[in-house]
Protein backbone atom coordinates (compact mmCIF):
# COMPACT_ATOMS: atom_id res chain seq x y z
CA UNK A 1 0.00 0.00 0.00
CA UNK A 2 1.66 3.34 -1.21
CA UNK A 3 0.55 6.67 0.25
CA UNK A 4 1.19 10.17 -1.47
CA UNK A 5 2.37 13.62 0.82
CA UNK A 6 2.21 16.85 -0.63
CA UNK A 7 3.49 17.98 -3.92
CA UNK A 8 6.57 20.66 -4.26
CA UNK A 9 8.88 22.34 -6.43
CA UNK A 10 12.29 21.37 -6.45
CA UNK A 11 13.09 23.99 -8.61
CA UNK A 12 12.12 25.70 -11.76
CA UNK A 13 13.19 24.67 -15.76
CA UNK A 14 15.27 26.45 -18.20
CA UNK A 15 13.37 24.55 -20.90
CA UNK A 16 11.52 21.57 -21.45
CA UNK A 17 13.28 20.04 -24.47
CA UNK A 18 16.61 20.75 -23.09
CA UNK A 19 15.97 18.97 -20.05
CA UNK A 20 17.97 15.99 -19.78
CA UNK A 21 17.65 14.19 -16.63
CA UNK A 22 18.00 13.37 -12.50
CA UNK A 23 20.53 11.25 -11.61
CA UNK A 24 21.56 10.34 -7.67
CA UNK A 25 24.27 12.12 -5.95
CA UNK A 26 27.13 11.06 -3.81
CA UNK A 27 25.18 11.97 -0.39
CA UNK A 28 21.59 10.13 -0.90
CA UNK A 29 19.82 13.60 0.11
CA UNK A 30 21.02 15.42 -3.17
CA UNK A 31 20.36 14.83 -6.86
CA UNK A 32 22.27 16.08 -9.65
CA UNK A 33 19.95 17.92 -12.44
CA UNK A 34 20.90 18.20 -15.59
CA UNK A 35 19.01 21.68 -16.04
CA UNK A 36 19.79 22.53 -19.27
CA UNK A 37 22.44 21.64 -22.61
CA UNK A 38 24.93 24.15 -20.05
CA UNK A 39 23.88 24.17 -17.08
CA UNK A 40 23.77 21.18 -13.71
CA UNK A 41 22.85 21.99 -10.74
CA UNK A 42 22.50 19.87 -7.06
CA UNK A 43 19.59 19.79 -4.88
CA UNK A 44 19.27 18.39 -1.96
CA UNK A 45 15.87 17.02 -1.37
CA UNK A 46 15.10 17.61 2.12
CA UNK A 47 14.57 21.26 2.02
CA UNK A 48 15.03 21.93 -1.63
CA UNK A 49 18.76 24.09 -1.93
CA UNK A 50 20.91 24.52 -3.92
CA UNK A 51 24.19 23.17 -2.84
CA UNK A 52 26.08 23.27 -6.20
CA UNK A 53 26.25 24.02 -9.58
CA UNK A 54 28.33 24.27 -12.83
CA UNK A 55 27.80 25.48 -16.12
CA UNK A 56 29.63 24.91 -19.77
CA UNK A 57 30.19 26.75 -23.16
CA UNK A 58 30.79 22.60 -24.79
CA UNK A 59 26.48 21.04 -25.22
CA UNK A 60 25.72 18.27 -22.61
CA UNK A 61 23.85 16.04 -24.42
CA UNK A 62 22.91 13.69 -21.56
CA UNK A 63 22.35 13.46 -18.29
CA UNK A 64 25.26 14.00 -15.53
CA UNK A 65 26.33 10.87 -13.50
CA UNK A 66 28.07 10.76 -10.22
CA UNK A 67 30.76 7.83 -10.46
CA UNK A 68 31.10 6.01 -7.61
CA UNK A 69 34.57 4.43 -8.35
CA UNK A 70 36.08 7.23 -9.65
CA UNK A 71 34.75 9.68 -6.90
CA UNK A 72 33.81 12.19 -9.55
CA UNK A 73 30.76 13.60 -11.72
CA UNK A 74 31.31 12.28 -15.09
CA UNK A 75 29.30 14.02 -18.01
CA UNK A 76 28.82 13.91 -22.11
CA UNK A 77 29.41 16.43 -24.32
CA UNK A 78 28.57 17.05 -27.98
CA UNK A 79 27.77 13.17 -27.97
CA UNK A 80 31.24 12.07 -28.70
CA UNK A 81 32.98 13.71 -25.64
CA UNK A 82 33.30 12.80 -21.74
CA UNK A 83 34.92 14.82 -19.33
CA UNK A 84 35.21 14.04 -15.51
CA UNK A 85 35.36 16.48 -12.40
CA UNK A 86 35.53 16.60 -8.81
CA UNK A 87 33.30 18.66 -6.33
CA UNK A 88 35.51 21.39 -5.97
CA UNK A 89 35.63 22.26 -9.78
CA UNK A 90 34.60 25.46 -10.57
CA UNK A 91 35.51 25.42 -14.77
CA UNK A 92 34.16 22.65 -17.03
CA UNK A 93 35.40 24.16 -20.08
CA UNK A 94 39.36 23.74 -18.47
CA UNK A 95 38.64 19.64 -18.27
CA UNK A 96 40.76 17.48 -20.71
CA UNK A 97 38.46 15.81 -23.07
CA UNK A 98 38.07 12.07 -23.45
CA UNK A 99 36.62 12.37 -27.40
CA UNK A 100 35.48 9.21 -28.88
CA UNK A 101 34.81 8.03 -32.54
CA UNK A 102 31.43 6.71 -32.49
CA UNK A 103 28.26 9.14 -30.89
CA UNK A 104 27.76 8.52 -27.25
CA UNK A 105 24.00 7.39 -26.10
CA UNK A 106 24.45 8.08 -21.93
CA UNK A 107 26.94 7.41 -19.25
CA UNK A 108 25.04 4.91 -17.22
CA UNK A 109 26.21 4.85 -13.29
CA UNK A 110 26.30 1.32 -11.04
CA UNK A 111 25.93 1.07 -7.48
CA UNK A 112 29.56 -0.11 -6.33
CA UNK A 113 30.91 -0.34 -9.39
CA UNK A 114 32.43 1.88 -12.33
CA UNK A 115 30.14 3.08 -14.80
CA UNK A 116 29.11 2.06 -18.01
CA UNK A 117 29.64 4.07 -21.44
CA UNK A 118 26.13 3.13 -23.68
CA UNK A 119 27.26 3.81 -27.15
CA UNK A 120 24.27 5.12 -29.73
CA UNK A 121 25.60 1.65 -31.99
CA UNK A 122 24.48 -0.90 -29.17
CA UNK A 123 28.45 -1.09 -28.10
CA UNK A 124 29.74 -0.25 -23.91
CA UNK A 125 32.46 -0.32 -21.93
CA UNK A 126 33.23 0.32 -18.27
CA UNK A 127 34.23 4.45 -17.89
CA UNK A 128 38.12 3.50 -17.47
CA UNK A 129 38.46 0.40 -19.96
CA UNK A 130 36.45 2.48 -23.03
CA UNK A 131 38.30 5.54 -22.12
CA UNK A 132 41.83 4.11 -22.63
CA UNK A 133 40.41 2.01 -25.60
CA UNK A 134 38.49 5.00 -27.56
CA UNK A 135 38.62 2.96 -30.97
CA UNK A 136 36.61 0.28 -29.66
CA UNK A 137 33.63 2.41 -29.75
CA UNK A 138 33.84 2.02 -33.61
CA UNK A 139 33.37 -1.66 -33.59
CA UNK A 140 30.87 -3.11 -35.82
CA UNK A 141 27.42 -1.65 -34.54
CA UNK A 142 25.25 -3.95 -32.46
CA UNK A 143 21.75 -2.64 -33.82
CA UNK A 144 20.55 -1.77 -37.02
CA UNK A 145 20.49 1.94 -38.62
CA UNK A 146 16.77 1.60 -38.31
CA UNK A 147 16.75 0.85 -34.40
CA UNK A 148 17.44 3.41 -31.51
CA UNK A 149 18.13 2.68 -27.87
CA UNK A 150 14.99 3.89 -25.94
CA UNK A 151 15.88 2.53 -22.38
CA UNK A 152 19.20 0.79 -21.01
CA UNK A 153 19.62 -0.85 -17.77
CA UNK A 154 22.78 -2.87 -15.84
CA UNK A 155 22.00 -5.54 -13.98
CA UNK A 156 24.15 -8.31 -11.52
CA UNK A 157 22.70 -12.09 -11.72
CA UNK A 158 24.71 -14.68 -9.66
CA UNK A 159 27.72 -12.87 -9.51
CA UNK A 160 27.62 -12.06 -13.08
CA UNK A 161 27.02 -8.90 -14.45
CA UNK A 162 24.51 -7.60 -17.85
CA UNK A 163 23.36 -5.52 -19.66
CA UNK A 164 19.87 -4.90 -21.43
CA UNK A 165 18.12 -2.79 -23.72
CA UNK A 166 14.95 -1.50 -25.05
CA UNK A 167 15.49 -1.05 -28.90
CA UNK A 168 12.47 0.58 -31.09
CA UNK A 169 12.21 -0.22 -34.69
CA UNK A 170 10.98 2.59 -36.61
CA UNK A 171 11.04 1.39 -40.11
CA UNK A 172 7.46 0.88 -40.01
CA UNK A 173 6.04 4.06 -39.10
CA UNK A 174 2.17 2.94 -38.36
CA UNK A 175 3.11 0.42 -35.85
CA UNK A 176 6.41 0.48 -33.90
CA UNK A 177 8.55 -2.59 -32.97
CA UNK A 178 10.01 -3.06 -29.80
CA UNK A 179 12.75 -5.94 -29.17
CA UNK A 180 14.57 -6.67 -26.16
CA UNK A 181 18.43 -7.01 -26.03
CA UNK A 182 20.30 -8.28 -23.34
CA UNK A 183 24.17 -9.38 -23.13
CA UNK A 184 26.46 -10.58 -20.36
CA UNK A 185 29.30 -8.15 -19.93
CA UNK A 186 32.85 -9.40 -20.27
CA UNK A 187 34.65 -8.53 -15.93
CA UNK A 188 36.47 -5.35 -15.53
CA UNK A 189 36.01 -4.49 -19.54
CA UNK A 190 32.04 -3.97 -19.06
CA UNK A 191 32.17 -4.28 -22.81
CA UNK A 192 29.73 -7.43 -24.48
CA UNK A 193 30.14 -10.89 -24.75
CA UNK A 194 28.72 -10.77 -27.82
CA UNK A 195 28.57 -14.25 -28.88
CA UNK A 196 25.70 -14.91 -26.03
CA UNK A 197 24.13 -11.54 -27.37
CA UNK A 198 20.20 -12.49 -27.11
CA UNK A 199 17.02 -10.80 -28.54
CA UNK A 200 13.41 -11.24 -27.76
CA UNK A 201 10.61 -9.44 -29.64
CA UNK A 202 7.87 -7.49 -27.60
CA UNK A 203 4.45 -8.92 -29.79
CA UNK A 204 0.82 -8.94 -28.89
CA UNK A 205 -1.49 -10.53 -30.62
CA UNK A 206 -4.56 -7.83 -30.63
CA UNK A 207 -4.00 -4.32 -32.62
CA UNK A 208 -2.89 -2.37 -30.01
CA UNK A 209 1.02 -0.55 -29.29
CA UNK A 210 3.65 0.56 -26.73
CA UNK A 211 2.56 3.60 -24.40
CA UNK A 212 5.19 2.78 -21.73
CA UNK A 213 7.98 0.75 -20.32
CA UNK A 214 10.95 0.43 -18.11
CA UNK A 215 13.78 -1.92 -17.51
CA UNK A 216 13.27 -2.13 -13.72
CA UNK A 217 17.22 -3.34 -12.29
CA UNK A 218 15.71 -3.86 -8.69
CA UNK A 219 13.82 -7.15 -9.49
CA UNK A 220 15.30 -8.21 -13.19
CA UNK A 221 12.13 -7.50 -14.94
CA UNK A 222 11.10 -5.18 -18.13
CA UNK A 223 7.70 -3.72 -17.84
CA UNK A 224 5.57 -3.01 -21.27
CA UNK A 225 2.06 -0.56 -20.95
CA UNK A 226 0.19 -0.81 -24.37
CA UNK A 227 -2.46 1.27 -24.98
CA UNK A 228 -5.42 -1.36 -24.01
CA UNK A 229 -4.05 -0.69 -20.33
CA UNK A 230 -2.33 -4.38 -19.82
CA UNK A 231 0.93 -4.60 -18.38
CA UNK A 232 3.22 -7.03 -20.18
CA UNK A 233 6.27 -8.27 -18.10
CA UNK A 234 9.32 -9.87 -19.21
CA UNK A 235 11.40 -12.08 -16.42
CA UNK A 236 14.74 -11.21 -17.60
CA UNK A 237 16.15 -14.53 -15.45
CA UNK A 238 13.60 -16.86 -16.51
CA UNK A 239 13.14 -15.72 -19.59
CA UNK A 240 9.34 -15.45 -19.23
CA UNK A 241 6.49 -12.96 -20.19
CA UNK A 242 3.62 -12.72 -17.86
CA UNK A 243 0.35 -10.79 -18.74
CA UNK A 244 -0.90 -8.61 -15.63
CA UNK A 245 -4.45 -7.32 -15.22
CA UNK A 246 -5.55 -3.39 -16.37
CA UNK A 247 -3.72 -0.71 -14.91
CA UNK A 248 -6.87 1.34 -13.07
CA UNK A 249 -7.13 5.29 -13.30
CA UNK A 250 -4.41 6.55 -15.99
CA UNK A 251 -5.26 7.04 -19.79
CA UNK A 252 -3.07 4.72 -22.16
CA UNK A 253 -4.40 7.02 -25.36
CA UNK A 254 -1.07 8.59 -24.71
CA UNK A 255 2.05 7.77 -23.44
CA UNK A 256 2.96 6.60 -19.96
CA UNK A 257 6.19 7.35 -17.94
CA UNK A 258 7.00 4.44 -15.88
CA UNK A 259 9.62 4.36 -12.87
CA UNK A 260 10.30 1.91 -10.28
CA UNK A 261 9.44 3.10 -6.61
CA UNK A 262 10.63 -0.11 -5.18
CA UNK A 263 10.46 -3.89 -5.48
CA UNK A 264 7.05 -4.50 -6.02
CA UNK A 265 5.97 -0.99 -6.75
CA UNK A 266 5.81 1.02 -10.22
CA UNK A 267 4.98 4.93 -10.19
CA UNK A 268 3.50 5.59 -13.46
CA UNK A 269 2.70 9.29 -14.79
CA UNK A 270 0.04 9.77 -17.50
CA UNK A 271 -3.43 11.48 -18.34
CA UNK A 272 -6.39 11.04 -16.14
CA UNK A 273 -8.93 8.86 -18.08
CA UNK A 274 -10.97 12.07 -18.65
CA UNK A 275 -8.30 13.21 -20.53
CA UNK A 276 -8.86 16.46 -18.81
CA UNK A 277 -5.34 16.61 -16.42
CA UNK A 278 -2.80 14.46 -15.25
CA UNK A 279 -2.49 11.36 -12.47
CA UNK A 280 0.32 9.84 -10.74
CA UNK A 281 -0.59 6.17 -10.11
CA UNK A 282 1.42 3.57 -7.38
CA UNK A 283 1.10 0.14 -8.80
CA UNK A 284 1.73 -3.09 -6.69
CA UNK A 285 3.09 -5.76 -9.29
CA UNK A 286 2.73 -8.34 -6.74
CA UNK A 287 -1.39 -8.16 -6.13
CA UNK A 288 -1.51 -6.50 -9.96
CA UNK A 289 -3.57 -3.77 -8.65
CA UNK A 290 -3.42 0.04 -8.22
CA UNK A 291 -2.46 0.88 -4.34
CA UNK A 292 -2.74 5.04 -4.71
CA UNK A 293 -3.17 8.05 -7.27
CA UNK A 294 -2.63 11.56 -6.96
CA UNK A 295 -4.19 14.00 -9.56
CA UNK A 296 -1.98 16.89 -11.18
CA UNK A 297 -3.51 20.14 -13.51
CA UNK A 298 -1.20 19.32 -16.52
CA UNK A 299 -0.21 16.32 -18.48
CA UNK A 300 3.62 16.57 -19.60
CA UNK A 301 3.85 14.11 -22.86
CA UNK A 302 7.17 11.74 -22.21
CA UNK A 303 7.78 13.20 -18.78
CA UNK A 304 10.79 11.96 -17.09
CA UNK A 305 9.66 10.28 -14.40
CA UNK A 306 12.90 8.90 -11.47
CA UNK A 307 12.53 8.03 -7.86
CA UNK A 308 15.27 8.71 -4.89
CA UNK A 309 14.87 8.38 -1.32
CA UNK A 310 11.05 8.21 -1.07
CA UNK A 311 10.37 10.65 -3.14
CA UNK A 312 9.18 10.91 -6.69
CA UNK A 313 10.88 13.54 -8.82
CA UNK A 314 8.75 14.18 -12.01
CA UNK A 315 9.16 16.50 -14.27
CA UNK A 316 6.57 19.36 -15.04
CA UNK A 317 5.84 21.76 -17.69
CA UNK A 318 7.96 24.35 -16.41
CA UNK A 319 9.13 23.06 -12.95
CA UNK A 320 10.62 19.88 -11.54
CA UNK A 321 8.37 19.06 -8.66
CA UNK A 322 8.49 16.53 -6.23
CA UNK A 323 6.52 14.45 -3.83
CA UNK A 324 7.78 12.54 -0.96
CA UNK A 325 5.76 8.95 -0.93
CA UNK A 326 5.55 5.83 1.58
CA UNK A 327 5.41 2.14 1.12
CA UNK A 328 3.71 -0.10 3.78
CA UNK A 329 4.67 -3.80 3.42
CA UNK A 330 2.06 -5.08 5.23
CA UNK A 331 -0.44 -6.61 3.11
CA UNK A 332 -3.76 -4.75 3.58
CA UNK A 333 -6.09 -5.90 0.85
CA UNK A 334 -9.22 -4.24 2.22
CA UNK A 335 -7.58 -0.73 1.50
CA UNK A 336 -7.48 -1.44 -2.06
CA UNK A 337 -10.74 -2.67 -3.00
CA UNK A 338 -12.09 -0.73 -5.75
CA UNK A 339 -8.64 -0.46 -7.41
CA UNK A 340 -8.81 -3.87 -9.55
CA UNK A 341 -11.81 -3.62 -12.14
CA UNK A 342 -12.65 -7.20 -13.57
CA UNK A 343 -13.62 -7.17 -16.98
CA UNK A 344 -14.08 -10.42 -19.88
CA UNK A 345 -10.73 -10.19 -21.45
CA UNK A 346 -9.05 -10.25 -18.18
CA UNK A 347 -7.61 -13.76 -17.73
CA UNK A 348 -4.27 -14.23 -16.74
CA UNK A 349 -2.46 -15.89 -18.76
CA UNK A 350 0.25 -18.58 -17.63
CA UNK A 351 3.18 -19.07 -20.26
CA UNK A 352 6.79 -19.54 -20.08
CA UNK A 353 7.56 -19.23 -23.52
CA UNK A 354 10.76 -21.95 -25.28
CA UNK A 355 12.89 -21.32 -28.21
CA UNK A 356 9.13 -22.04 -30.38
CA UNK A 357 7.20 -19.61 -29.05
CA UNK A 358 4.64 -22.15 -27.80
CA UNK A 359 3.37 -22.60 -23.80
CA UNK A 360 4.40 -25.33 -22.12
CA UNK A 361 1.79 -24.84 -19.07
CA UNK A 362 -2.16 -24.60 -19.99
CA UNK A 363 -4.17 -23.37 -17.45
CA UNK A 364 -7.84 -25.70 -17.40
CA UNK A 365 -11.05 -24.19 -17.80
CA UNK A 366 -11.61 -24.30 -13.99
CA UNK A 367 -8.99 -21.90 -13.38
CA UNK A 368 -10.04 -19.41 -16.37
CA UNK A 369 -13.54 -19.91 -14.69
CA UNK A 370 -12.31 -18.59 -11.29
CA UNK A 371 -10.19 -15.94 -12.72
CA UNK A 372 -13.45 -14.38 -14.85
CA UNK A 373 -15.16 -14.41 -11.57
CA UNK A 374 -12.67 -11.60 -9.98
CA UNK A 375 -11.91 -13.90 -7.38
CA UNK A 376 -8.66 -12.68 -5.37
CA UNK A 377 -5.62 -14.10 -5.95
CA UNK A 378 -5.02 -15.85 -2.43
CA UNK A 379 -8.13 -17.27 -2.52
CA UNK A 380 -7.51 -18.75 -6.19
CA UNK A 381 -4.05 -20.19 -5.15
CA UNK A 382 -5.81 -21.82 -1.84
CA UNK A 383 -8.32 -23.93 -4.59
CA UNK A 384 -5.94 -24.84 -6.99
CA UNK A 385 -3.08 -25.83 -4.81
CA UNK A 386 -5.06 -27.89 -2.44
CA UNK A 387 -6.55 -29.74 -5.40
CA UNK A 388 -3.12 -30.31 -6.48
CA UNK A 389 -2.06 -31.57 -3.71
CA UNK A 390 -5.22 -34.31 -3.18
CA UNK A 391 -4.15 -34.94 -6.92
CA UNK A 392 -0.60 -35.80 -5.31
CA UNK A 393 0.47 -33.90 -8.89
CA UNK A 394 4.02 -33.14 -7.81
CA UNK A 395 4.79 -31.89 -11.34
CA UNK A 396 1.89 -29.67 -12.06
CA UNK A 397 1.66 -28.40 -9.02
CA UNK A 398 5.64 -26.71 -9.14
CA UNK A 399 4.58 -25.40 -12.48
CA UNK A 400 1.69 -23.46 -11.12
CA UNK A 401 2.80 -22.40 -7.82
CA UNK A 402 5.31 -20.50 -9.25
CA UNK A 403 3.15 -18.42 -11.11
CA UNK A 404 1.35 -17.40 -8.33
CA UNK A 405 2.95 -13.99 -6.06
CA UNK A 406 -0.01 -13.57 -3.85
CA UNK A 407 0.39 -17.19 -1.44
CA UNK A 408 -1.71 -17.79 1.47
CA UNK A 409 -0.12 -19.06 4.48
CA UNK A 410 -2.08 -21.77 5.22
CA UNK A 411 -0.96 -23.02 1.27
CA UNK A 412 2.47 -22.49 2.47
CA UNK A 413 2.50 -24.40 5.53
CA UNK A 414 0.19 -27.29 3.08
CA UNK A 415 3.30 -27.59 0.69
CA UNK A 416 6.10 -27.69 3.04
CA UNK A 417 4.18 -30.72 4.82
CA UNK A 418 3.23 -32.45 1.34
CA UNK A 419 6.67 -32.00 0.14
CA UNK A 420 8.17 -33.27 3.25
CA UNK A 421 6.02 -36.30 3.60
CA UNK A 422 7.04 -37.05 -0.22
CA UNK A 423 10.78 -37.27 1.18
CA UNK A 424 9.87 -39.71 3.77
CA UNK A 425 11.18 -37.54 6.50
CA UNK A 426 11.06 -40.44 8.80
CA UNK A 427 13.52 -42.23 7.10
CA UNK A 428 16.40 -39.39 6.96
CA UNK A 429 18.38 -39.65 9.69
CA UNK A 430 18.86 -35.50 10.75
CA UNK A 431 21.85 -36.45 12.77
CA UNK A 432 23.22 -37.35 9.29
CA UNK A 433 24.44 -34.65 8.06
CA UNK A 434 25.49 -36.81 4.79
CA UNK A 435 21.84 -37.14 4.31
CA UNK A 436 20.82 -33.56 5.08
CA UNK A 437 23.41 -32.02 2.35
CA UNK A 438 22.64 -34.60 -0.35
CA UNK A 439 18.49 -33.08 0.34
CA UNK A 440 19.71 -29.73 -0.27
CA UNK A 441 21.79 -30.76 -3.70
CA UNK A 442 19.32 -30.34 -6.71
CA UNK A 443 21.46 -32.45 -9.29
CA UNK A 444 20.10 -35.41 -6.74
CA UNK A 445 16.37 -34.66 -7.26
CA UNK A 446 16.61 -33.81 -10.56
CA UNK A 447 13.36 -36.17 -11.22
CA UNK A 448 11.46 -34.38 -8.69
CA UNK A 449 13.37 -31.25 -7.81
CA UNK A 450 11.57 -31.85 -3.62
CA UNK A 451 14.54 -29.78 -2.65
CA UNK A 452 14.76 -26.90 -4.73
CA UNK A 453 10.68 -26.65 -4.09
CA UNK A 454 11.39 -26.71 -0.17
CA UNK A 455 14.05 -23.59 -1.28
CA UNK A 456 11.61 -22.14 -3.39
CA UNK A 457 9.01 -22.17 -0.38
CA UNK A 458 11.08 -20.89 2.16
CA UNK A 459 11.80 -17.28 0.00
CA UNK A 460 7.72 -16.46 -0.47
CA UNK A 461 6.73 -14.08 1.90
CA UNK A 462 4.46 -14.49 5.14
CA UNK A 463 2.85 -13.25 8.17
CA UNK A 464 3.93 -14.69 11.26
CA UNK A 465 1.19 -14.19 13.15
CA UNK A 466 -0.97 -15.87 10.74
CA UNK A 467 1.64 -18.85 9.97
CA UNK A 468 2.27 -20.23 13.62
CA UNK A 469 -1.43 -21.62 14.25
CA UNK A 470 -1.24 -23.79 11.05
CA UNK A 471 2.52 -24.81 11.58
CA UNK A 472 1.48 -25.82 15.38
CA UNK A 473 -1.62 -27.78 13.32
CA UNK A 474 0.14 -29.18 10.69
CA UNK A 475 3.44 -29.80 10.86
CA UNK A 476 5.25 -32.43 13.34
CA UNK A 477 7.84 -32.41 15.76
CA UNK A 478 10.00 -34.33 12.90
CA UNK A 479 8.80 -32.80 10.40
CA UNK A 480 10.13 -29.83 12.02
CA UNK A 481 13.39 -31.05 12.83
CA UNK A 482 14.08 -32.32 9.32
CA UNK A 483 13.05 -28.68 7.84
CA UNK A 484 15.36 -26.93 10.74
CA UNK A 485 18.31 -29.53 9.63
CA UNK A 486 17.64 -28.74 5.99
CA UNK A 487 17.54 -24.79 6.92
CA UNK A 488 21.27 -25.06 8.84
CA UNK A 489 22.33 -26.42 6.06
CA UNK A 490 21.45 -23.76 3.75
CA UNK A 491 23.18 -21.00 5.95
CA UNK A 492 26.76 -22.95 6.63
CA UNK A 493 27.09 -24.48 2.96
CA UNK A 494 25.39 -22.57 0.27
CA UNK A 495 25.84 -19.49 -1.21
CA UNK A 496 22.84 -17.05 -0.87
CA UNK A 497 22.24 -12.89 -1.66
CA UNK A 498 21.51 -11.16 1.30
CA UNK A 499 17.48 -11.33 0.96
CA UNK A 500 17.12 -15.09 0.70
CA UNK A 501 19.59 -15.14 3.57
CA UNK A 502 17.42 -13.10 5.11
CA UNK A 503 14.35 -15.25 4.87
CA UNK A 504 16.24 -18.15 5.76
CA UNK A 505 17.16 -16.79 9.20
CA UNK A 506 12.95 -15.61 9.75
CA UNK A 507 12.06 -19.09 8.84
CA UNK A 508 14.92 -20.64 11.69
CA UNK A 509 13.43 -18.24 14.25
CA UNK A 510 9.80 -19.09 13.33
CA UNK A 511 10.52 -22.71 13.58
CA UNK A 512 12.07 -22.65 17.24
CA UNK A 513 9.18 -20.54 18.24
CA UNK A 514 6.43 -22.52 17.15
CA UNK A 515 8.08 -25.74 18.80
CA UNK A 516 9.24 -23.84 21.91
CA UNK A 517 7.37 -26.16 24.17
CA UNK A 518 7.91 -29.31 22.00
CA UNK A 519 11.34 -28.58 22.25
CA UNK A 520 11.89 -28.40 26.63
CA UNK A 521 9.79 -30.97 27.20
CA UNK A 522 11.70 -33.81 25.34
CA UNK A 523 14.69 -35.59 25.85
CA UNK A 524 14.95 -37.27 22.27
CA UNK A 525 18.89 -37.19 20.90
CA UNK A 526 17.65 -35.68 17.58
CA UNK A 527 16.02 -32.51 18.72
CA UNK A 528 19.34 -32.17 21.26
CA UNK A 529 21.75 -32.87 18.13
CA UNK A 530 19.53 -30.30 15.66
CA UNK A 531 19.50 -27.80 18.80
CA UNK A 532 23.16 -27.90 19.60
CA UNK A 533 23.60 -27.71 15.58
CA UNK A 534 21.90 -24.65 15.26
CA UNK A 535 23.78 -23.30 18.14
CA UNK A 536 27.18 -23.92 16.94
CA UNK A 537 25.55 -22.18 13.60
CA UNK A 538 24.95 -18.83 15.47
CA UNK A 539 28.25 -18.95 17.62
CA UNK A 540 30.03 -18.84 14.31
CA UNK A 541 28.30 -16.40 13.02
CA UNK A 542 28.99 -14.25 15.90
CA UNK A 543 32.90 -14.45 15.63
CA UNK A 544 32.54 -14.24 12.20
CA UNK A 545 30.88 -10.31 12.77
CA UNK A 546 33.15 -9.86 16.02
CA UNK A 547 36.53 -10.38 13.47
CA UNK A 548 34.45 -8.00 10.82
CA UNK A 549 33.85 -5.65 13.32
CA UNK A 550 37.82 -5.87 14.50
CA UNK A 551 38.85 -4.98 10.86
CA UNK A 552 36.30 -2.68 9.45
CA UNK A 553 38.67 0.50 11.39
CA UNK A 554 42.23 -0.95 9.63
CA UNK A 555 39.85 -0.88 6.29
CA UNK A 556 38.40 2.70 6.71
CA UNK A 557 42.03 3.69 7.32
CA UNK A 558 43.62 2.10 4.32
CA UNK A 559 40.78 3.48 1.99
CA UNK A 560 41.18 7.10 3.66
CA UNK A 561 45.09 6.47 3.26
CA UNK A 562 45.71 6.78 6.84
CA UNK A 563 49.15 5.08 7.87
CA UNK A 564 48.67 2.15 9.95
CA UNK A 565 50.78 2.08 13.02
CA UNK A 566 52.27 -1.09 14.30
CA UNK A 567 51.42 -2.06 17.62
CA UNK A 568 54.20 -2.27 20.17
CA UNK A 569 54.81 -5.48 22.72
CA UNK A 570 54.88 -4.05 26.06
CA UNK A 571 56.54 -6.19 28.66
CA UNK A 572 56.20 -6.14 33.00
CA UNK A 573 59.91 -5.31 33.06
CA UNK A 574 63.17 -4.21 31.83
CA UNK A 575 66.65 -5.47 30.55
CA UNK A 576 69.44 -3.09 30.78
CA UNK A 577 73.42 -3.54 30.17
CA UNK A 578 75.41 -2.09 32.50
CA UNK A 579 79.66 -1.43 31.36
CA UNK A 580 81.33 -1.59 34.60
Amino acid sequence: MAKFYSYYVLCPLIDQNSFLGVTKDKEPETVVVTLGRNVVNKYRLSDQKQTGGWTSKDHITSAVIYDDEQESYVGVFNQNTIKAWKDECENLDKLKKYKFSAKIFKVLARQKQTSLIIFENGNCASLPYGVDNRLMSAHKPIIKDSENIIDVGAYTIEKKDYICYVIKNTNNKKKEKYEILISPLRDELGDLEKAKLTREKVVRSDDVYVVGHLISTNNNKVYFLWSDSKLSVYDIKTKSWKNMVSVPWISTLSSVSIACMEKNHLIMFGSNTEEDGAILVAYDVVLGVGSCRYPLKMYTTEAKLYSFNNRIILQGSNHIAMLPYMLETDRNISSLLGSHNIISENVMEIVSWDASGKSDLVIGSDIKHLWLKGLAERTVCSQIMSALIEQDDFEALYKTLIQFTDIPESVIVSLIVYTVSTLNSNDIDVTNDEEIRILCLSDCYKKNKKGDLLKYLLQIPFSDALIIPHLRQLLSLDDALLLISFIAHLIMDTELDMERESKIYDWCILLLDTFYQQFLMTNDPKVTYVLQKIQKIVESLIHDMQLIDNVMPLLGKMLHGTPISEQKTTSSYVIDLLNI
